[in-house]
């Protein structure tokens, strides 16, 4: 059995800060100062100002010359651009890795979709492993895509879809049943439903946009 690595005081403070915006607790738009969050949090501010870059990158902070770093906003018209992206380059790079796809990428996707499962359950005490897990399952999907450059901006549009995801699951007339969609993926691209598998995604990355919409109304 492989050993996990303690985490370290900056994954901490990364994971500490990531969860404070995925739930709210850090609100779109407000401004983040590394020595307010650091007394808070009882760390150094240095872990925080490095934290501040590396969310910088997955979309959930926003840094302006001369005026610091803020939580990235998360409005309606915010996830339609990063979903309209999904929609049109998405579906695409899924077809080109299931149509390149083996018996190896096939067991990999089932323990990525088994794992995402697992997280399910713990949903409400572990947001980030849910959401790690979410994004590994898609990341599988997807592993075996010819076109690297695809490959990389789709998986860093989902990354900034981490957030509308939240709120697309709470959304209180919006909630789909995001585990039946993924196990209906994780069916289709292990039987080499190509055509299925692009259909389904298209209409789960549709469903979970529609949920935004709905938790602003």
């Amino acid at each position: 059995m492989t050993s996990t690595a303690p985490q370290t005081r900056a994954d901490w403070v990364d994971d500490r800060l990531r969860e404070a915006i995925l739930r709210g607790e850090l609100a779109p738009g407000e401004k983040l100062t590394a020595a307010a969050l650091a007394a808070r949090w009882s760390v150094s501010p240095t872990p925080l100002r490095e934290a501040f870059q590396r969310l910088a990158a997955e979309g959930l902070v926003e840094l302006r010359p001369q005026r610091g770093a803020r939580v990235a906003s998360a409005s309606v018209r915010d996830a339609e651009e990063v979903y309209e992206l999904r929609l049109l380059l998405e579906p695409r790079a899924l077809r080109d890795s299931l149509e390149h796809s083996d018996d190896l990428h096939r067991s990999d996707i089932e323990r990525a979709h088994t794992r995402y499962g697992e997280a399910m359950t713990r949903a409400g005490t572990d947001l980030l492993g849910v959401l790690d897990a979410h994004r590994d399952f898609h990341a599988t999907l997807l592993a075996r895509c010819t076109n690297r450059r695809l490959l990389d901006l789709v998986l860093e549009l989902a990354d900034h879809s981490q957030r509308f995801q939240v709120l697309a699951v709470g959304a209180p007339t919006g909630h789909h049943d995001v585990i039946a969609e993924h196990q209906t993926l994780c069916d289709d691209a292990r039987a080499g439903r190509v055509d299925d598998a692009v259909q389904h995604l298209r209409e789960h990355l549709s469903l979970t946009l529609d949920g935004v919409r709905n938790s602003a109304q």
